[in-house]
């Protein structure tokens, strides 16, 4: 494979169509319409048959129980028609949702080649061929080939009736040949890789601790010189965890993580348990999600956050920031925090979350790579101001600078609280801003009327980020 293979630049034209395509927020209808169809040559009964949607709901309920009370040592397995079924009825939109707007940063990125050969680890219905699929459509001259692995049968005959026929929209640009029933615990695919995505399996796979960093080591030698290794897993305290122990090994064994965690110390990170993840904007809910919720219970087969916890992976030395704190700035280093508690102190780290806070506190998990214990930058929102905007709009993964934050410790949760105050000044070193958080005390003066915002200030507490659904 040729290693400088040309990268695809986007076009204005592109760039217009993939923002239209994220900003939407809705399932794909053809996707909607495919998942119907499936669902009544399974049953053999119109989709929207009483019996066929309380067998779809069991399944769902079954799913998440399962998901919930097995312990670590678990593994999910899918092997009845409607276990699929249920998949593609509550998971499936938002991790197409989630994918698509994940390999369109690729792609913004310069990540992609004009021709990317994916391997895609444990492909279930199809989720990323039919994400890849439904970006690529809205990109002049980007082929791809997706090499399918899925150690499922009833996962691979839902691929094949879904993935194909959605493809045809691509044309000739995508070539998505018959999934390869493999279990890689056992078996590797031969080749090399521009992209190797494993997007809610690792979880599902019976190997745990050593043996699951060296299972990935042996993915990884199948990328391409400079390709990546995508691990996404849902964003729950267990399995973001997880990911977070999982890259930290992968990167003492050699490899290079890329994205989000920053290396801006030059120093291997020691916070565990590390519980980050990634927001998108919600997705709206299909009609099937609808009708599986019926009336009284409108909103318990409705899954429409996109929240989940990434690392991508490489073997060239890339990283996507290469900022690094200079060693004269006089900017503290979080594994000090301890002889700080009490004082004012300026400091660079990487925002590694949205806004988790209540009401009247915007509230930040923050990391500069050194410590062993969570730092989270607290702002109340009575004391925002336009100083503080390139924290308020900072996206996950981006590096901010800090003056002027009071340090707490919160001996209940084990963390430090960097408190922020009129006079703290932000600015952003690394990242593109997003959208800023919105404003909370407006929020409360429309809620409680002009003058109640202001009554009853609590201090700062932290509190866990909601996880997404599995």
């Amino acid at each position: 494979m040729d290693s400088v293979a040309k990268r695809h630049a986007l076009t204005d034209g592109e760039e217009a169509r993939l923002q239209k395509l994220i900003e939407a927020r809705s399932s794909d209808p053809r996707l909607d319409s495919l998942t119907l169809s499936y669902i009544e040559k399974v049953s053999g009964k119109k989709w929207k048959d009483e019996s066929v949607l309380e067998k779809i709901r069991l399944a769902i309920t079954a799913q998440k129980d399962s998901y919930w009370k097995e312990g670590g040592h678990r593994v999910v397995q899918y092997k009845g028609g409607y276990s699929v079924l249920g998949y593609m009825a509550y998971q499936m939109p938002g991790y197409v949702a989630e994918f698509s707007e994940f390999f369109i940063r690729l792609l913004r990125e310069g990540l992609i080649r004009d021709h990317v050969r994916i391997l895609d680890v444990g492909s279930g219905p199809g989720t990323v061929a039919v994400a890849v699929a439904r970006v690529l459509e809205l990109c002049d001259g980007v082929t791809a080939e997706i090499i399918s692995l899925e150690r499922s049968e009833v996962f691979r005959e839902a691929y094949q009736t879904i993935v194909p026929a959605f493809v045809k929209a691509a044309g000739d640009r995508i070539t998505v040949p018959r999934p390869i029933a493999a279990d890689i615990t056992e078996t590797m695919p031969d080749g090399e890789f521009d992209l190797i995505v494993c997007s809610n399996v690792i979880n599902e796979l019976a190997v745990y601790g050593d043996a699951k960093t060296d299972l990935m080591m042996r993915l990884s030698a199948h990328l391409a010189p400079d390709g990546n290794l995508i691990l996404l897993e849902p964003a729950d305290l267990a399995n973001a965890t997880m990911l977070r122990d999982l890259s930290r090994d992968l990167k003492r064994r050699g490899l290079t993580l890329y994205a989000p965690c920053n290396d801006i110390r030059g120093v291997h990170c020691m916070v565990s348990p590390c519980w980050t993840f990634a927001t998108y904007a919600d997705i709206q809910p299909t009609k099937l999600m609808f009708a599986l919720g019926g009336e009284e219970e409108k909103f318990r087969f409705v899954n429409t956050d996109v929240k989940f916890s990434y690392a991508i992976l490489r073997r060239d030395g890339h990283r996507r920031c290469g900022y690094r704190v200079p060693a004269a700035a006089k900017r503290a280093r979080l594994a000090q925090l301890k002889k700080h508690v009490g004082k004012r102190i300026h400091v660079t780290v990487s925002v590694m979350s949205a806004d988790i806070g209540d009401a009247k506190n915007y509230l930040y998990l923050v990391c500069d790579g050194t410590g062993e214990t969570p730092v989270y930058v607290a702002l109340p929102a009575h004391h925002r101001n336009p100083e503080h905007e390139a924290l308020l709009s900072a996206p996950y993964g981006s590096v901010v600078a800090i003056d002027s934050v009071l340090v707490r410790f919160n001996t209940k949760q084990n963390a430090y609280n960097l408190l922020m105050a009129p006079e703290s000044f932000t600015r952003l070193i690394v990242g593109v801003p997003g959208p800023s958080a919105p404003d909370k005390i407006a929020a409360l003066k429309e809620k409680y009327g002009r003058g109640s915002a202001m009554k009853g200030k609590q201090p700062v507490r932290r509190r866990k980020p909601d996880a997404k659904k599995k």
